[in-house]
């Protein structure tokens, strides 16, 4: 009689800890991917909204003139050495000559920002500068590590905007590309003008392929 009393406690406590179980996950899930995720897009139709009403990535260039001080990129925290993207709320610490192929490097680089791989050009050297990100990570805790998750969202015309040593280099997004992981044809190719290559994981969170986002230095 004793121990079929405790089958049902038993079962009670076990249906219990699975709710309560099922619960914590769900929250998690709640916080570290959907709300965050939501964020991103409610931001990127926000910045969307300013540049085709208004012509601007930012409220404050709703009233400050821009055709008479040219603004574009002004508004980027990293202006010592930074990529700012305003259509997708790109803005974010470069760290240069990062080696693409020493893991432990390019990991470390990764955590602080946007890595930029050594051997390729810097700007205003012409030639190609070639700059990779994370699209996120399973948990999507830090914002520094899913830069790239919006990559995805720009389309030839885009302005994206480097920084170097305090000068701001201006480049239009030219095409995109979906490519294996093996596929680094791209390095070796002739570019008639300064080019920057950005690259992020695809789809987001997963390693089947590469995004590359191709854009062209404006003068």
């Amino acid at each position: 009689m004793q121990k079929t009393s405790q089958k049902p406690a038993l079962f009670g406590f076990v249906f219990l800890a699975g709710i309560l179980i099922s619960f914590g996950v769900f929250v998690w899930w709640l916080c570290t991917v959907l709300l965050p995720v939501t964020l991103l897009e409610i931001q990127y139709q926000y910045r969307s909204f300013l540049q085709e009403v208004f012509h601007t990535d930012s409220l404050r260039g709703v009233f400050i003139p821009s055709f008479r001080v040219d603004l574009r990129g002004k508004f980027a925290r990293n202006i010592e050495n930074g990529i700012y993207i305003p259509k997708v709320q790109v803005d974010a610490p470069i760290i240069y000559n990062v080696d693409p192929n020493d893991e432990k490097a390019y990991t470390e680089a990764l955590k602080k920002g946007i890595a930029h791989a050594s051997g390729t050009k810097l700007p205003d050297n012409g030639g190609l500068g070639y700059y990779f990100a994370h699209s996120t990570t399973p948990n999507f805790v830090s914002r520094f590590n899913a830069i790239f998750y919006l990559l995805g969202k720009l389309s030839p015309g885009d302005e994206v905007y480097v920084w170097h040593n305090h000068e701001r280099y201006i480049y239009k997004v030219t095409r995109t590309a979906f490519v294996e992981p093996t596929d680094v044809r791209f390095l070796s190719a002739q570019y008639d003008k300064e080019t920057i290559v950005l690259q992020t994981c695809w789809p987001p969170g997963t390693s089947q392929q590469r995004l590359l986002v191709f854009a062209e230095r404006v003068e």
